[in-house]
């Protein structure tokens, strides 16, 4: 008797346990924008902290919606909360390099809740994340929020803390470590590193990594043994020096081809040369041309297009960028594209945008300059300095007719543009610009300074306003010459690919290259799913 009365009063108590989770599963609320108290460069903050908040309190099993627009009041806030439990608002104030945030809440009987919680830009996350604890258990009932699981709610930049965390890499938060799986580091290469590509090159469906030095072109596949495996080298010229290389598929044959632009070290004289590797043998795909050439994606159908352009003893490059066209065995100049002035063909990429497509360009001084509309209506420019190549070309600027006198005048410098990468990494319809922000005392007061010391890979977005950061990498030690995103070591796994240019002596002796990949795991990531900004080192105005 005394056994079935306890088994009954534990069924009963599991009931009752049961009821009150599934009353907790089942409550829903509005999250509206939050007010921004603070510079017009932290308005992002209006809904990135929602968004954050979002996947937190979603994780406890409550049900959200977002608002249409910030609330001042209770009463404002009710309006919003149609057939949902609980209206959510509040306010961010930013001061110097420390936030407050401010959330509160009302139910349909008009009851409030408030919370307030202080910290650094630095851990925005963990300021939110104590918010949303504190709603889930004071309000929701729930003892935590509970972390979401890896194969739960993500998105390609939402963070977890604690016990189960879900990154889009670690290295992307200053957390992680070289045995962590995090990142994947090749051995040293010979030789400095000029540009680098990565795609399919022989045929065979893997991909291969392709180095270009000063004069030789080599490409590498990542053995089972973690290293990189010698495929095959040529010298592309003894006498000119490599300056840019772009992966297109020119015959259309299924395999990448590589566009390597070349030039004379004495006049600048350009030389573009164009070869295939199917089955692993180097071949011409066609004859060398005498223009600069590279790679765009054009806009509406943003597929990799051919494009050239003269040369010029004065300007370095001639006016007007052209679609190549195939002729007698070479490229020859085709249409001309229209392009603001100043633009080249190493250094505009498109960045689309829901309310239209902005037009990127990285300038002479390498800032970036965003143009607008179909008569190119320049928008903003950036502070901040990008891209960082120590490939440069010297030219003496002049007087058409005047010529120039080299005793006297000092050369310029033209560094060549790393490549601007735009993609929607999470398939979120998003896209954003990935380019290297180069880091280092020495190169603020000498302007030919090019070993920098380290670097960061940036994630820009179009705000509106100007270019916002969404995440950038942890600082990389070494000079970034080249970035990339591909499946670096064919696992399946979209990867950030670094190329890293070091040297083991004190100064620029004995230069060496490493090719570094950064896994970006979006296997698991669910494009409805609110992004969280704060995770990955956000600093405005860095």
């Amino acid at each position: 008797m005394k056994f079935a009365m306890k088994l009954a009063f534990a069924a009963c108590l599991m009931l009752v346990m049961g009821l009150q989770a599934q009353a907790a599963q089942a409550k829903s609320f509005v999250l509206l924008p939050f007010e921004v108290h603070a510079p017009q460069n932290y308005s992002y903050l209006s809904k990135a902290v929602p968004s954050t908040l979002m996947g937190r309190l979603s994780a406890t099993g409550a049900t959200g919606t977002m608002g249409p627009r910030a609330a001042g009041s209770a009463a404002e806030a009710r309006k919003f909360i149609g057939g949902a439990d609980y209206a959510l608002w509040g306010t961010v104030s930013v001061m110097g390099n420390d936030c407050t945030i401010v959330l509160n809440s009302v139910d349909k009987k008009g009851s409030t809740w408030t919370n307030t919680a202080q910290g650094p830009m630095s851990a925005l996350n963990a300021t939110v994340q104590r918010l949303a604890g504190a709603f889930s258990s004071e309000v929701l009932g729930v003892a935590g929020a509970a972390a979401a699981s890896r194969g739960g709610r993500s998105d390609i930049i939402r963070n977890e803390t604690g016990q189960t965390e879900s990154y889009l890499n670690p290295q992307f938060r200053y957390q992680g470590n070289s045995a962590d799986g995090s990142r994947i580091r090749s051995q040293r290469l010979k030789d400095e590193m000029v540009d680098m590509a990565v795609a399919d090159f022989n045929g065979d469906g893997r991909n291969e990594i392709a180095i270009l030095h000063d004069h030789r072109l080599v490409i590498y596949k990542w053995g089972n043994d973690g290293r990189l495996g010698k495929l095959g080298e040529i010298t592309i010229s003894r006498s000119n020096l490599n300056f840019s290389m772009r992966a297109i598929d020119l015959n259309r044959d299924g395999a990448k081809d590589l566009v390597v632009a070349t030039f004379e070290e004495e006049n600048n004289r350009p030389y573009t040369y164009f070869y295939g590797f199917r089955g692993n043998k180097f071949t011409e795909v066609a004859k060398r041309c005498s223009y600069f050439a590279s790679v765009i994606n054009l806009p509406p159908s943003y597929q990799p297009t051919l494009v050239g352009q003269g040369w010029d003893s004065i300007k370095l490059f001639a006016p007007g960028v052209h679609i190549m066209v195939k002729q007698n065995g070479s490229y020859g100049l085709g249409q001309r594209i229209n392009l603001p002035s100043g633009a080249n063909v190493f250094n505009v990429a498109w960045l689309p945008g829901k309310n239209g497509d902005q037009l990127v360009m990285l300038t002479d001084d390498e800032r970036l300059k965003i143009f607008q509309g179909a008569n190119q209506t320049l928008i903003h420019t950036t502070m901040e300095r990008f891209s960082g190549s120590a490939t440069g070309m010297e030219h003496y600027k002049g007087m058409p007719g005047l010529g120039v006198d080299r005793n006297y005048q000092m050369p310029s410098k033209y560094f060549a543009p790393m490549r601007l990468i735009v993609a929607d990494i999470g398939h979120t319809g998003e896209y954003t610009l990935l380019v290297n922000k180069p880091i280092s005392t020495a190169a603020q007061i000498f302007d030919r300074y090019r070993y920098f010391p380290q670097g960061e890979v940036h994630a820009l977005f179009w705000d509106g306003v100007g270019l916002g950061l969404k995440w950038k990498t942890r600082r990389i030690r070494g000079s970034v010459a080249a970035v990339d995103l591909a499946d670096f070591n064919n696992d399946g796994i979209l990867d950030l690919v670094v190329g890293l240019n070091t040297s083991p002596d004190l100064g620029v002796g004995s230069r060496q290259c490493i090719v570094t990949a950064y896994p970006l795991d979006v296997s698991q990531m669910n494009p409805n799913a609110p992004a969280d900004l704060s995770d990955f080192e956000v600093t405005p105005n860095y």
